[in-house]
């Protein structure tokens, strides 16, 4: 599998399987909910199989396509990105063992999650020069500035689902751009 496939499946293996675990739960609310809720074992059983598993592929897949495009990239100025990548693909898998069921230990990777994240996509954004990136560099600033705003802000729902998928989705465009412009 080429460098560019793992990048590309880690940035949209997970949405099918969050969304077959969202059909498969009629309680389940944007404005009400995290999308984590849905990998609780204790209220989901194996709706959260899914949903969790869903989480660890596209992590283990981020983790190898982190490797994979420093290697396909051949500059250490690709480091400073795949390397935090590669973390943030360690941090999904995390995010999908250790379940809502887990408490705190589920909320702090949840929140070192989104924090790779964004350090990812602003670390790219500062290191695009170098990768002859500018306008995906560009993009990376703006989707890092914008998951900060999505994250600052305090929004009139409860839940904190909208803000995990624009997020998420911030980053699977990024990584798509990335994959199919460097690997």
């Amino acid at each position: 599998m080429r460098a560019r496939h793992y990048g590309l499946v880690a940035a949209w293996i997970a949405y099918p399987l969050i969304a077959a675990s969202i059909i498969l739960s009629p309680w389940f609310s944007f404005y009400d909910d995290a999308l984590s809720d849905l990998g609780n074992y204790g209220r989901q059983g194996g709706v959260a199989l899914i949903f969790n598993a869903g989480l660890i592929i596209a992590g283990i897949f981020a983790a190898i396509a982190g490797v994979a495009i420093a290697r396909a990239m051949k500059t250490r100025w690709a480091l400073p990105w795949t390397i935090l990548l590669s973390l943030s693909g360690m941090n999904l898998v995390l995010v999908g063992v250790f379940s809502m069921d887990l408490g705190l230990i589920h909320w702090a990777v949840s929140v070192s999650l989104f924090t790779l994240f964004g350090l990812t996509m602003l670390v790219y954004a500062a290191t695009s020069p170098k990768l002859r990136a500018g306008w995906l560099g560009f993009y990376a600033g703006c989707a890092a500035v914008a998951s900060i705003v999505i994250w600052s802000f305090s929004w009139p729902w409860r839940g904190v689902a909208i803000q995990e998928t624009a997020a998420a989705l911030l980053v699977s465009v990024m990584l798509t751009m990335a994959s199919l412009k460097h690997a």
